[in-house]
């Protein structure tokens, strides 16, 4: 009995933070509230609960924050359950969008600021080709990323190579080229819906590529590329003098200003849009010249002004028709393989056969790998054939065989 007492006289000990109240309300539920002054906003601050075990451990709980100094103030109900749904919505699968719809998004906002044109012409003629096949169609929904599988694909191959590359020319189906272009479009696709969190792996990636037919790199000897320039329509002919002289793409002349030109030292700065880099080549004499007279007839243009300009006045985009008048006028037309990617290839036989270093050329050209310099050394047969028939092993020539009838002649019978 003296023990029960001295127990109920035993003061209770005072929290040293924060303190818990209750409050009853007409409905009879009653709820508990934790209050504390804030240090860190100086104001004193309170949180509500169903019962004072809850008040009671929260105020523990930032207590034991404050005596080892990772204190924040707590969020309110609302602010929690803002969190609360985020969480859920974060952990919650999305849903997963079609092939077309994400591939459209992906080439639009991530792809278009960073490719080269080319690139980007590449995404989306596969683009188009893939909205015919993975597309609604025939009352069938679009295929959802999630459901791109290789054997769809391998009949979206089957399919695309029966149909036509292009609305314009010739009627010809797409190459395996144009195949593997494609197939290299959707495994990048399906790479950014695993970085979005829309797939677990890329059910494309390691698939075997097909086999394409090397085609023929045609040049043009000296003689000819002399008379090809002399058909040159007027305004073409300093393009495709630069395209002679420096071996550059087509893509990286047009693009050149007047202000990429150094005239005193000689030098020409070109922005290579294939590989994303600049370099500066050699002004050669023959084509410092025919720029300085067409630099005087466009009476002294300005640095920003294009160097290279058709005859309506415009940067060249499309040199087709230039191309077949050369063509004709040189007596080359008809010949298979000729392209005006055919100067970059006669550049660089002849500044093989001049002598010049792989190392050299690739450098000129702008190649981001050797291996695709030494291709060009191929179409040194001339100096090969000359190398070939000059080799003397002095193997013994064959005697003459008999033939049965001299045979029987000396015999006498």
């Amino acid at each position: 009995m003296t023990t029960n007492t001295k127990k109920e006289q035993r003061p209770k000990r005072r929290r040293r933070f924060g303190r818990v109240t209750s409050r009853k309300w007409p409905s009879g539920r009653r709820t508990w509230r934790a209050l504390w002054y804030c240090k860190d906003e100086r104001r004193r601050i309170s949180r509500s609960f169903d019962t004072q075990k809850e008040a009671t451990e929260f105020l523990a709980e930032l207590e034991r924050r404050v005596i080892t100094r990772t204190y924040e103030v707590p969020p309110t109900i609302v602010e929690a359950e803002h969190e609360d749904q985020e969480e859920r919505d974060a952990t919650r699968k999305s849903r997963v969008p079609t092939l077309i719809g994400y591939a459209e998004d992906i080439i639009d906002r991530r792809f278009e600021p960073v490719l080269a044109k080319g690139s980007l012409g590449v995404y989306r003629a596969a683009l188009r080709a893939w909205k015919e096949f993975f597309g609604a169609r025939k009352g069938r929904r679009a295929v959802r990323l999630d459901k791109v599988t290789p054997a769809m694909w391998l009949d979206y191959r089957a399919w695309r190579a029966n149909s036509r590359n292009s609305n314009y020319g010739e009627k010809t189906t797409v190459s395996n080229r144009t195949l593997n272009a494609d197939q290299q479009c959707v495994v990048r696709i399906l790479n950014e819906a695993i970085l979005d969190r829309h797939l677990e792996t890329n059910p494309l990636a390691g698939m075997k590529k097909l086999r394409e037919r090397r085609k023929s790199r045609r040049y043009l000897t000296k003689k000819e590329i002399a008379r090809f320039l002399d058909a040159c329509p007027k305004d073409f002919k300093p393009l495709a003098i630069a395209m002679v002289y420096t071996g550059a793409r087509k893509s990286e002349l047009t693009a050149l200003r007047w202000g990429d030109i150094d005239f005193d030292h000689g030098k020409i700065m070109l922005v290579r849009t294939k590989v994303g880099n600049t370099d500066t080549l050699d002004l050669h004499p023959t084509l410092r010249t025919a720029l300085l007279r067409l630099r005087l007839r466009r009476k002294k243009p300005t640095p920003d002004v294009h160097v290279f300009l058709s005859r309506r006045g415009m940067p060249f985009s499309n040199i087709t028709k230039s191309w077949a008048i050369a063509l004709r006028g040189a007596g080359l037309e008809g010949r298979e393989g000729l392209t005006p990617h055919s100067l970059r290839h006669s550049f660089a036989v002849h500044f093989l056969e001049g002598g010049g270093a792989v190392t050299d050329l690739q450098q000129q050209l702008g190649h981001a790998e050797l291996a695709t310099t030494q291709i060009y050394a191929a179409g040194l047969s001339e100096r090969r054939r000359a190398t070939v028939m000059a080799l003397d092993f002095e193997i013994p020539k064959p005697r003459l065989v008999e033939t049965a009838s001299n045979s029987h002649t000396k015999t006498g019978t």
